[in-house]
C-alpha cells in the first residue's frame, strides 16, 4: 500500500516538469470535504457514483460468508445506498448509518423516517462512536483507499473494536490500483482523480494489516461486475441466461471494474 504524497517525493520533479505554474494538489480534509459536496450535489458526477445493482452483486456473493447477524453498521454510508439494498432483503433488525456528511444524514433521516430499524450518527472511521462489540457486520465500501495512512490504520483498529468476537467486515477496495493523475487546465493542479489517496494494494499487505487487529480475510470477490443493461430484457438475458451459463462470454460482454470485495472475520477472543 502506497500513499500518494510518499510516491510523488520518491520522483524529484524539476521545474521542466511542472510548466506553466503547475502543481501537485495536497488533499486536505478541507478540500476533500469541498470536492465531495460538489460530486454529491452534481447530476452528472453524482451518476457517476456505482449504481444500485453493482452493490447488489456484492452482497450476493458475500453473503454465504457472513454469517447470522442482527446490527449492521455501513462506515461511510453516504447516500444510503447498501443501506437500502440491507433493508430491502430484511437482513437485519437494526441499521446503522455512520457517516461525516450531515447532510447526506439528513437526507437518509428523512428518506427512512418512521422505519425505527434506522439510527443515523456522525462520525469516522477513526470514530465512530459506536460502542465496543456492538455491530456483527461492519460495511466499508468504496472508502479505505480514500484515507490518509494513519487514518487507514485507525480505521481498522475502529472497526475490530465494534466488531463482536466472530462478526464481520464487508469491504470493497482497488486491488492492485496504479497510481494515476490527471491535471486541471483552470488552476494547473495535478491531482489523482477521484481523491484516491491509497494505491498498490495488495491482499497480502490488507490481511498483514487486518491480523494487527485480529482481522482475517475469510472470502475474496474479483472483480465485482458493475455492467448493467439500461433495457430490461438485456437484464434478463444476461442475469439469467448469460451469467449462469455462460459466465466466461459474460465476463467479455460486459464492463467489469477494478474493484474488489472481500469479507473478514474478527478472531474469536480477540480484545476489543
Amino acid at each position: 500500500m502506497d500513499f500518494y504524497e510518499d510516491i510523488l517525493r520518491a520522483r524529484h520533479f524539476t521545474a521542466e516538469d511542472l510548466p506553466l505554474g503547475a502543481h501537485f494538489h495536497t488533499w486536505t480534509p478541507e478540500t476533500i470535504s469541498r470536492l465531495w459536496s460538489i460530486w454529491a450535489n452534481n447530476p452528472i458526477l453524482r451518476s457517476q457514483f456505482y449504481p444500485a445493482p453493482y452493490y447488489d452483486a456484492l452482497l450476493a456473493e458475500a453473503t454465504p460468508h457472513l454469517g447470522a447477524f442482527d446490527v449492521i453498521a455501513d462506515i461511510g454510508c453516504g447516500s444510503g445506498t447498501v443501506l437500502s439494498l440491507i433493508r430491502q432483503k430484511n437482513m437485519a433488525q437494526r441499521l446503522i448509518g455512520v457517516d461525516l456528511s450531515e447532510a447526506s444524514l439528513d437526507m437518509l433521516r428523512s428518506k427512512f423516517a418512521g422505519d425505527s430499524a434506522f439510527i443515523f450518527q456522525t462520525g469516522s472511521i477513526a470514530r465512530t462512536g459506536l460502542d465496543s462489540e456492538s455491530c456483527d457486520l461492519v460495511i466499508c465500501t468504496e472508502t479505505l483507499e480514500h484515507l490518509f495512512p494513519a487514518d487507514f490504520a485507525a480505521g481498522i483498529a475502529e472497526i475490530a473494536r465494534v466488531l463482536k468476537p466472530e462478526g464481520r467486515l464487508l469491504a470493497s477496495v482497488p486491488l492492485e490500483e496504479r497510481p494515476n493523475f490527471v491535471v486541471c487546465p483552470e488552476c494547473r493542479a495535478i491531482f489523482a482523480p477521484y481523491q484516491h489517496m491509497l494505491f498498490n494494494f495488495s491482499l497480502s499487505g490488507l490481511s498483514d494489516a487486518f491480523a494487527r487487529h485480529q482481522l482475517e480475510i475469510v472470502h475474496v470477490i474479483r472483480p465485482i461486475d458493475t455492467g448493467v443493461p439500461r433495457h430490461a430484457w438485456k437484464r434478463f438475458v444476461k442475469d439469467r441466461i448469460l451469467r449462469p451459463f455462460f459466465p466466461q462470454l459474460t465476463s467479455r460482454l460486459f464492463r467489469v471494474a477494478g474493484v474488489s470485495g472481500l469479507v473478514a472475520r474478527k478472531r474469536v477472543g480477540a480484545a476489543a
